[in-house]
C-alpha cells in the first residue's frame, strides 16, 4: 500500500529541478502554481568547489551569510528583527536531508556537510511556504538536499 502526502510533485526518491518544482514542507510543488516565496538553488561543479559551504551559501538569491568574530557565520533570510540580541535569535529552521536541525546549532549543522555533497537548497521566505513548520519556520527555512539522499 503506498501512502501520500496528497498534491503533486516529484516521487519521493527524485528531486524536483530548480526549473519546475520547488521543496515545500514534506513534498514538492509546481513552481507556477506555488504562491509562496521560494529560491531555488542548485549548485554547479564550479559551485561544489568551494572550500566551506558558507561561501556555497553566499551564492543563494535572498540568503545573507554574516561572518562572526568566532570565525563563524550566521544565516539570514529577512535581515535581523530579534530584540534580545542573541545571535541564534533570528536563525532559519534548518532542514537537511528531511531532519530538521536543533535551533541554536545551525552552524555547527552547516560545517558538517560538504559543498560538494549538496545537490539543491530552497529557501522558503514567507509564511505561506513556512506554515507546515509552524512556529520554528517563522524566520524562514533552508531546505538542504544532499546527493546522498536523491
Amino acid at each position: 500500500m503506498t501512502a501520500s502526502c496528497g498534491g503533486r510533485g516529484a516521487p519521493r526518491g527524485q528531486g524536483p529541478t530548480p526549473d519546475d518544482q520547488v521543496s515545500v514542507g514534506y513534498g514538492t510543488q509546481s513552481r507556477k502554481t506555488g504562491t509562496g516565496a521560494v529560491t531555488s538553488f542548485a549548485p554547479s561543479e564550479t559551485d561544489a568547489r568551494a572550500a566551506r559551504i558558507d561561501d556555497l551559501l553566499r551564492k543563494v538569491p535572498g540568503l545573507e551569510v554574516r561572518p562572526l568574530a568566532d570565525g563563524g557565520f550566521t544565516v539570514r533570510i529577512r535581515g535581523t528583527h530579534g530584540i534580545l540580541g542573541s545571535p541564534t535569535e533570528d536563525d532559519p529552521l534548518l532542514v537537511i536531508d528531511d531532519i530538521p536541525v536543533p535551533a541554536g546549532s545551525l552552524a555547527n549543522a552547516l560545517a558538517g556537510i560538504a559543498p560538494r555533497d549538496v545537490a539543491r537548497i530552497d529557501v522558503l521566505k514567507d509564511a505561506s511556504s513556512t506554515g507546515i513548520y509552524g512556529s520554528r519556520g517563522a524566520n524562514g527555512v533552508i531546505i538542504i538536499t544532499t546527493k546522498r539522499n536523491r
